[in-house]
């Protein structure tokens, strides 16, 4: 069997598994990662630190905060997880004049992180997985795939990053010069990874609670040995961005004033103390919150399980997992009493009350946490070995239109609903189109991926024809609707359109592979312009 890596990248601490051994086991790479006290997992601190403006000389992980111990070392970054797949030039951290972004912070933390793997090893890596947040946007893969591609290929890697964005991105695996790369749903790679060793048919919740969101995903598991006969069917999902990164920052405004806050010289060690309080008091100590010296004041378990409640972070964790159990309701028929194991992974299920809200609304006895820094890179390594996984598409996915009577007021017309279950058959969606005006040369057919607002689902108004549409109303809106193919080119209309009669009869369907693919025939001329071509990938 081929060694397969996998890792679990996480907002502030990454794990990393293999099955080198013939079995699925977390490795320890000494001089980069630091040991979990309760667990014994070993965790790699999501952090970089820049040696030189170039980047050619690059610390990682407990290395990385060991340089920095005073807080003061330029070229410092963390927390590029959360910004990579929505805002990958956010800057982070600056070496002199050169600015670090979210991107170069995650491709300076990968590259020395696959240099550790492969001197742990002492072989190349050839099959690599990475865990991904279900809620994250296509761009979030994309990058993966470049930072992939730039590592493996670095001396021709910018030459090939555009076509790498525009054409690799939606693809399932890529594999150049030997190495195969793959993604999986992080709550998916948890589900599978704490469903080893069940031997009965269950359906479970992954609630993946990290420093960056909180990642839910209902999952039916089959019984026996999961290697060999299991399978993974995703039934729901759900996010919310919030973490622990936030609560770091609500001990810190509770703490401290804001000028103090403000300065970048400080920036480092209020954060590592914040997080050491949120700590402490979670697991019942009373911490005092101190700097150069001073007392800022205490917390204890009660006091931050206030300061959560006021910032209305219980109340955000509930209703996630509200909508979740409406969709598993609608679409499943499936109720609390239904759940079998509500699975905890991540250093914010440690947060106080978080398992006491879960129990509430499942029951105590259902709560398994005993692998909760460990399974999604235990269960992304299953994935990997060819534990078969049936998913489901995450966000909706619209064709960008011109509104009615508006041609510059943008609107989106609903293709694929969230929660569609594939492959799909042959004309899953059927669409006739007819030119925007006399003498149109040219169509685009742009597909866009849109995510919830404010964390719900959005809400497609029925037209009279049955279309259902979504138009924008605010630029916060129009965010979270974004074009994955604008760089396609158009498809052509000759001879050019004439009238408001349909013109093109357009049909769609999703592959096993999660494309969706597209056949564009020309009502006038009779022709097929496009059969059953792959257009963009679905999440």
């Amino acid at each position: 069997m081929a060694v397969c890596w996998t890792i679990d990248l996480g907002t502030s601490n990454t794990t990393i598994c293999t099955n080198r051994d013939g079995s699925v086991r977390t490795v320890n790479l000494p001089d980069i990662a630091r040991t979990e006290p309760v667990t014994g997992t070993p965790l790699i601190p999501s952090v970089v630190c820049l040696l030189d403006a170039q980047g050619e000389q690059v610390l990682i992980g407990q290395k990385a905060i060991a340089y920095n111990w005073d807080g003061q070392a330029s070229g410092f970054a963390y927390g590029f997880k959360r910004y990579l797949g929505t805002e990958s030039q956010r800057p982070l951290a600056h070496f002199g004049n050169v600015t670090i972004t979210a991107r170069d912070a995650a491709f300076y933390f990968l590259r020395e992180l696959f240099k550790a793997m492969e001197n742990h090893a002492g072989e190349p890596i050839a099959d690599l997985t990475i865990a991904v947040p279900c809620g994250s946007y296509e761009t979030y893969r994309a990058e993966l795939l470049s930072i992939v591609r730039r590592w493996r290929k670095p001396a021709a890697w910018w030459r090939e990053v555009w076509q790498q964005l525009m054409t690799l991105v939606r693809r399932q695996r890529f594999s150049a010069k030997g190495l195969t790369f793959r993604t999986v749903d992080e709550p998916v790679a948890s589900a599978l990874g704490y469903g080893v060793n069940l031997e009965r048919d269950v359906t479970l919740i992954a609630f993946d609670f990290g420093a960056g969101s909180l990642e839910v995903a209902a999952v039916r598991m089959e019984g026996g040995k999961v290697l060999e006969t299991g399978r993974a069917e995703v039934l729901a999902k759900q996010s919310l961005r919030v973490g622990g990164d936030d609560v770091d920052k609500w001990v810190l405004q509770k703490f401290v004033p804001e000028p103090l806050r403000a300065l970048p010289t400080y920036r480092v060690l209020l954060k590592w103390e914040a997080e050491r309080v949120k700590i402490a008091a979670s697991s019942g100590q009373t911490a005092t919150f101190t700097f150069r010296g001073r007392d800022f004041g205490t917390l204890d378990y009660h006091g931050l399980t206030g300061l959560l409640a006021e910032r209305g972070f219980y109340q955000s964790v509930q209703e996630t997992m509200e909508r979740l159990m409406v969709e598993l309701d609608e679409k499943h028929g499936l109720r609390e009493r239904d759940i079998d194991e509500v699975l905890l992974e991540g250093g914010s299920t440690l947060l106080p009350e978080i398992r006491n809200l879960l129990a509430d609304m499942f029951g105590r006895e259902k709560i398994r946490e005993w692998l909760p820094f460990e399974s999604v890179a235990r269960g992304a390594c299953l994935f990997a070995m060819g534990v078969p996984v049936e998913d489901i598409i995450y966000h909706d996915y619209a064709l960008r239109v011109a509104g009615e009577g508006n041609e510059e007021r943008v609107e989106y017309e609903l293709l694929i609903p969230r929660g569609t279950r594939y492959p799909t058959p042959n004309e899953f969606v059927v669409r006739y189109y007819a030119p925007a005006r006399d003498g149109q040369t040219a169509v685009n057919l742009f597909i866009c991926e849109v995510g919830g607002v404010a964390g719900r689902p959005v809400q497609w108004e029925v037209r009279g024809d049955g279309r259902k549409m979504f138009t924008p109303k605010t630029e916060g809106e129009h965010a979270f609707c974004i074009c994955l193919n604008e760089g396609d080119e158009a498809i052509p209309l000759d001879p050019p359109g004439q009238g408001k009669g349909a013109r093109l009869r357009v049909s769609f369907r999703i592959d096993a592979d999660r494309w969706l693919r597209m056949t564009v025939h020309d009502l006038v001329r009779k022709v097929d312009l496009k059969v059953d071509e792959p257009v963009v990938r679905l999440r």
